[in-house]
């Protein structure tokens, strides 16, 4: 009597779960997901010695314990910062930032950065121009029209008592950006547009609404992250994008846009309830991370993920949660519509064996 009653419940659990774990996995199913392994990428950047980007990359996933609890990721990181710490790499790419007009590292930016921030620097850069032109050599027009917005905007922060020192300073990271090539070709042409109105009208006024977005984001992220994030963006309203973008995310942003080919941005805007921290983790799996967060939803995809226990409620909870996020990892979905197909076979039987008892029953009666 008790199999009877038993057989047919436990039957109706399997193909309960059954059928739960194939929605689930219909929404998204969480086994595509693989974290990205930075360590190859780093061990690359480091072999070209691009210590700046290897740390900036491998800083971004280290607090996650599949990275941290890697004695490979620690012994990078440490040989990373003791590079980057040592005299003589520091000493170098301060000479670097002075010769070249250009480095990775904050010291070479500064030494190269200073002097742009100057008027000596723009009379320089005109100068070289002019030079150009003289000899029948090809003329830097952007850098001619930055020069000359240069040179504008420091009389005006003198006049203005430094009122205007954003637009100076968001012209000098420009500069920069324009030396080392990492200017898009809508912010070029936009330049040689607004410094042709500010010389026929010897005002800075018009310019001020391009140039302080990027002010923002140099406060924001710094030189480094605003030129790496700035070069991508394809008109105006795409940096106001990245601008609001980088608020959230700080100098992770850039990373979290690599990992993801760029969908981050698209991501958070269709998520502006997520939680910043969790959007980060999600970006460890890649676009697909971001695309299962949106799927299911924050609190569930953490679940799912098992990354924040703390949105468990109780032990019970949190040991039916495992378990089942366990089956959801490792059950394949054949198994589970051969349990659903047997059930469904077996509830049919059993109906039709009921059938056979009662309806000769009910014949009986009526007759």
């Amino acid at each position: 009597m008790v199999t009877k009653i038993l057989v047919p419940l436990f039957m109706l659990i399997f193909v309960g779960i059954s059928l739960f774990l194939l929605d689930e996995r219909k929404t998204f199913d969480i086994r595509t997901l693989v974290h990205i392994d930075p360590i190859p990428h780093t061990e690359q950047l480091i072999k070209e010695n691009r210590y700046v980007d290897a740390h900036e990359y491998l800083s971004y996933f280290i607090d996650y314990p599949y990275v941290k609890e890697n004695p490979k990721s620690q012994k990078l990181l440490q040989e990373i910062e003791s590079k980057r710490s040592s005299y003589e790499y520091k000493a170098d790419k301060f000479l670097e930032g002075i010769i070249k007009g250009g480095s990775d590292e904050d010291i070479g930016k500064a030494s190269a950065i200073a002097s742009d921030f100057l008027v000596v620097g723009d009379v320089r850069d005109l100068a070289i121009q002019g030079q150009h032109y003289y000899n029948d050599e090809k003329v830097d027009n952007v850098m001619v029209a930055l020069s000359s917005l240069g040179l504008l905007a420091t009389a005006s922060t003198v006049y203005t008592l430094g009122a205007t020192a954003p637009i100076k300073t968001s012209i000098s990271v420009l500069k920069y950006g324009k030396r080392v090539n990492k200017l898009p070709s809508w912010l070029n042409k936009k330049l040689l547009e607004q410094a042709k109105v500010a010389k026929e009208t010897k005002s800075l006024e018009q310019i001020k609404t391009l140039l302080e977005p990027i002010h923002k984001l140099y406060e924001k992220v710094g030189l480094h992250q605003t030129l790496n994030l700035l070069k991508n963006t394809k008109n105006f309203k795409e940096l106001e994008n990245i601008v609001s973008f980088s608020s959230h995310f700080g100098k992770k942003s850039h990373i979290l846009l690599q990992t993801t080919q760029n969908k981050a941005l698209n991501y958070a805007q269709a998520m502006p309830n997520v939680q910043s921290k969790n959007i980060l983790y999600a970006s460890t799996y890649g676009e697909k991370g971001l695309k299962g967060l949106h799927k299911l939803g924050e609190k569930r995809f953490m679940k799912r993920m098992g990354f924040q226990a703390n949105l468990l409620k109780t032990i019970y909870k949190g040991n039916f949660n495992t378990l089942f996020n366990y089956l959801l990892k490792n059950i394949p979905s054949s198994v589970l519509y051969g349990i659903v197909f047997l059930g469904l076979f077996y509830f049919i039987r059993k109906f039709f064996m009921l059938a056979k008892v009662v309806l000769p029953l009910n014949l009986l009666t009526y007759f």
